[in-house]
């Protein structure tokens, strides 16, 4: 199925690096864990995303990662990758080291061993922290927006310029965002 996407290189070592560095010159935190739960390959962007090293996660729990309020996401995932099905573009929030948290879209798909057997899953999670952001500004613009729309709807004609003054500020506000 891969060899339809891409050229396979000569040897199974050229392939296998191949791959590897695809995975490590991924903006994406690329990820394994093993059907326990516990992380078996990280990548540099999920250092830089997480904060912590391979070295510091790999053989742990990817709990580590999933802050209070979000623990029963972890069990859902693994029992759908333990039936054969794929998690696809799923926003949830993730902890850093630091303990800061960063708005993720995550995608977690099988891993299968040469019998076909599931033993594990990929996990690519993708910093969605600024676009969330630019989501609750535009929100909040809008929201304001709309306020001082209605106000300058029901008010005097000298009271809608006064608004329609005011309103030019707020969009100008909104749009320095």
């Amino acid at each position: 199925m891969l060899d339809s996407v891409i050229s396979r290189p000569n040897s199974s070592g050229e392939f296998h690096h191949h791959f590897a560095a695809i995975v490590e010159s991924s903006d994406d935190a690329i990820l394994s864990k093993d059907l326990n739960g516990i992380i078996r390959s990280w990548n540099t962007a999920a250092e830089r995303i997480f904060g912590y090293t391979a070295s510091e996660v790999i053989g742990k729990s990817v709990t580590i990662l999933i802050p209070p309020g979000h623990e029963n996401e972890e069990p859902r995932i693994l029992s759908r990758i333990r039936s054969g099905e794929k998690v696809d573009h799923y926003e949830t929030v993730r902890q850093r080291k630091d303990g800061s948290l960063v708005d993720i879209s995550l995608s977690v798909s099988p891993i299968k061993d040469a019998d076909g057997r599931i033993i594990g899953a990929s996990k690519i999670a993708r910093d969605i922290t600024a676009r969330k952001r630019i989501e609750e500004a535009l929100r909040a613009c809008e929201e304001r927006f709309r306020a001082l729309s209605i106000w300058s709807l029901l008010d005097s004609h000298n009271l809608i310029q006064r608004s329609n003054q005011r309103m030019q500020r707020e969009d100008s506000n909104c749009s320095d965002r």
